[in-house]
């Protein structure tokens, strides 16, 4: 008779890849590929998805491990959202802009994030708390990107989270745009304290939960293109959120994600 061959990730926990890998198995003979297994595959970055979202997570699950993904109620942007990010093609004409999330504590990690058109991705990691450090590697990023699109002559918009700090970053590059004539950059400063925008007012109880509600809300309406990379994959997937006794969502905060030994 007629065969039926199916190859795919298992990103999601319903579908005909699903169920050809559950209530649908008897009719397929399945097989699994382990990144752990293969020679092939990069060992280091593999202990290190490891070290820092565990080996129940989705994301090592998946990408690693070629399992389908626990089900998880609480997550935020589910892994299914942003493998669907990773598979929607670049468009590198619009606004270009950097997100920088800085790291409150010496073992935490810096995060910076660049935008273009509709394409993320995310060039800069750093441990520690160096915030000088993180200055240069704002100013860095930022001339990268008037090099790479000299045609773009809008403003570069810089969002950064600097809650808890002082506002060190900002005010260093504040300095910094003024001493070295960066003409584009425009600083964005958030803190996690400030009230919602009027238009996420009545469901979103914090500034984070209405900033990652927009991720979402691009993901699920195919705007968005994220690069096929581990750590942002991983990064966007651990977040979880609940429900406020005023009925609204909140992320959870950086310290309880410390709890659950993610960094």
């Amino acid at each position: 008779g007629n065969k039926l061959l199916m190859c795919g990730n298992p990103t999601q926990t319903s579908g005909t890849f699903y169920d050809s890998h559950t209530k649908d198995r008897a009719i397929y003979r399945c097989h699994t590929v382990n990144s752990e297994d293969s020679p092939r595959t990069n060992k280091e970055n593999i202990a290190a998805l490891a070290r820092k979202y565990g080996k129940d997570s989705n994301v090592y699950r998946v990408r690693v491990k070629g399992e389908f993904p626990l089900q998880e109620d609480d997550v935020f942007i589910p892994l299914s959202l942003i493998e669907r990010g990773v598979m929607t093609e670049p468009e590198l004409t619009g606004r270009i802009s950097i997100g920088v999330d800085v790291a409150r504590f010496g073992d935490d990690e810096t995060i910076i994030l660049t935008k273009v058109g509709n394409r993320v991705e995310m060039p800069v990691i750093r441990h520690g708390q160096d915030l000088m450090r993180t200055v240069g590697d704002v100013v860095v990023t930022y001339r990268k990107l008037i090099r790479d699109f000299p045609e773009y002559m809008g403003a570069v918009y810089c969002v950064i989270d600097d809650t808890g700090l002082g506002g060190g970053v900002t005010d260093r590059l504040r300095e910094v745009k003024l001493e070295q004539q960066l003409n584009q950059l425009v600083i964005v400063p958030v803190n996690a304290g400030q009230a919602v925008p009027r238009a996420g007012a009545d469901n979103y109880g914090n500034i984070t939960a209405f900033m990652w509600s927009t991720v979402r809300d691009l993901l699920e309406e195919n705007q968005l293109s994220l690069v096929d990379d581990n750590e942002l994959v991983a990064q966007l997937s651990v977040r979880k959120y609940s429900i406020n006794s005023s009925g609204k969502i909140v992320l959870e905060s950086k310290d309880e994600m410390k709890k659950r030994d993610i960094d």
